[in-house]
């Protein structure tokens, strides 16, 4: 028996389950106790009775089916670049560049659009989003790669990735053919879509677009996914790499594929941002997400 199997504990297969129900539990009180000094500071620094802020909060939230579509709106393509930090976080892999790979994913949509021309618009939705995954996917490769070959933590290099994204994004639109071609637009943004791309609305009146329910099945799709053999090895690979080294999983290729795929989930998110809502290439089409 080698020190390594000695020392190593085996882990049971409800033990990653366990760990994330965990995590789960403590973000949760971080979250109430947060809440609740938010409100005791209000409290106490104004006449606003904490109550009616708490009741006011909801409503904005959910109050109608305009707040509702708008919180969902909204929601969707932070609901995708969390889900990929997550993916990547169970593996013990941080990966913070979500804003940029989300940005980076709408330029490689925007270039499957206009490649695809009088494609029917069903195929290019979805072409334009696998492009879109894809790009993400391979701008993170570079961190990957830093990772891989110099040792570089994923969470400083995806971090930085993000300002390049944006020095990039100013530079594509303002000095390639991305550009609008509008002679009166001074500022950096791209041509409109097509109106034929931009997904429609559920709801008439609101902006509740049919990416909303793409991103749902992605949230259902990845859940499903991280309970199968691929994802146990993901939670193993987070949960104890020597062990995991053993069951012959390599480390390097591990975390690789993690960035990649965390990134692609961001990439998803530019994608039905762009079809769903700025329906253009902005510097402000991420809307903070990271």
């Amino acid at each position: 028996m080698t020190a390594l199997d000695a020392t190593a504990r085996p882990i049971t297969a409800d033990e990653p389950a366990a760990q994330g129900r965990s995590i789960g539990v403590r973000l949760w009180t971080v979250t109430a106790v947060a809440v609740l000094a938010v409100l005791v500071a209000v409290w106490i620094t104004s006449s606003i009775d904490p109550l009616t802020a708490v009741r006011e909060l909801v409503a904005g939230a959910v109050d109608g089916r305009d707040r509702v579509s708008e919180t969902l709106v909204r929601a969707a393509p932070l609901a995708l670049v969390g889900l990929g930090a997550g993916v990547a976080l169970r593996g013990g892999v941080v990966n913070v560049g979500g804003e940029g790979q989300m940005a980076i994913g709408a330029v490689g949509a925007v270039l499957a659009t206009l490649a695809l021309g009088g494609t029917p618009t069903p195929l290019v939705w979805l072409v334009a989003t696998a492009a879109a995954v894809a790009t993400a996917a391979l701008w993170s490769a570079i961190p990957a790669a830093l990772a891989a070959a110099r040792g570089v933590p994923e969470i400083l290099s995806t971090l930085l990735m993000n300002f390049v994204t944006v020095s990039l994004m100013a530079w594509l639109l303002t000095e390639t053919f991305l550009h609008d071609d509008d002679p009166y637009v001074i500022t950096a943004q791209g041509d409109r879509l097509a109106d034929r791309l931009e997904f429609p609305t559920i709801m008439d009146g609101t902006r509740f677009h049919i990416g909303i329910v793409v991103a749902i099945v992605v949230v259902v799709v990845a859940a499903w996914w991280m309970r199968t053999p691929a994802g146990l090895r993901i939670d193993l690979f987070g949960a104890n790499r020597s062990l995991a080294a053993q069951a012959g999983v390599r480390p390097r290729r591990a975390q690789a594929r993690l960035l990649l795929i965390s990134a692609g989930f961001a990439g998803c998110a530019g994608a039905v941002q762009l079809f769903g809502i700025s329906h253009r290439l902005t510097p402000g089409l991420t809307g903070g997400v990271g």
